[in-house]
């Protein structure tokens, strides 16, 4: 660093603003080609001749659009009619994709489909985005399709099906076993009470038969005696 300037090692830098010098240069040069009966404005690339190009295009109202390959994909689609909607497929690294436009039920993107799918549905920009829980390898294939507003939506939700399955999942199993402890109680309670009962009847029968015994001893003995 020279004198406390740390730009000053690195030779001049002019900082100052020539908007004003550049747009005049500009104006000065459509105006020569006109006169000159030249078409066109000359455009050289220039910040004013870009800047004057940005202004035109935003008076008219126009927007670029999606710059996502899914939204670019719809605008290239042919409108859909009442009753018959517009579907085009593709092959996407290796995925399936499906994109359907229907005057009734709007736009539907599925991406990929196992034997089992387990379909959820996200809301996007584009449209509803059709995903199977079970084929998340398509799903990750294609992400590169979707803007970052609506790749954050699909994760999201993703993440939010799955929280909630695993909750519900949890509340089955507590459930299973709040069950199966109540069926244990009662059949040990139930074990338990027949279990005393026939050691009651045994040993009521043994006693019976005891007395019976004693009672023909005695009743023999009075009469040999």
């Amino acid at each position: 660093m020279i004198g406390n300037n740390p730009f000053k090692a690195y030779g001049y830098i002019d900082t100052t603003n020539h908007t004003v010098q550049q747009l005049q240069q500009y104006a000065d040069t459509v105006a020569f080609r006109q006169k000159a009966g030249l078409k066109g404005d000359g455009c050289d690339g220039s910040f004013a001749s870009k800047l004057k190009k940005a202004d035109e295009y935003l008076a008219s109202g126009e927007s670029c659009g999606a710059t996502d390959s899914i939204g670019i994909m719809l605008r290239n689609m042919d409108e859909p009619t009442p009753g018959h909607p517009v579907t085009e497929d593709f092959w996407h690294n290796g995925a399936r994709v499906s994109i359907t436009k229907d005057l009734i039920y709007g736009n539907t993107i599925t991406i990929g489909g196992s034997s089992n799918p387990d379909w959820i549905h996200v809301s996007t920009s584009v449209g509803t985005v059709n995903i199977d829980l079970n084929d998340m390898n398509s799903l990750m294939k294609c992400l590169d399709l979707f803007s970052p507003e609506d790749v954050n939506a699909i994760m999201h939700k993703i993440t939010e099906v799955r929280q909630a399955k695993e909750a519900k999942s949890q509340i089955d199993r507590m459930d299973e076993e709040l069950v199966k402890n109540d069926r244990d109680k009662e059949g040990g309670d139930q074990n338990s009470g027949e279990a005393n009962g026939k050691s009651v009847d045994e040993a009521v029968g043994v006693i019976s038969a005891e007395e019976q015994k004693h009672i023909e001893e005695k009743r023999d003995k009075k009469f040999v005696g």
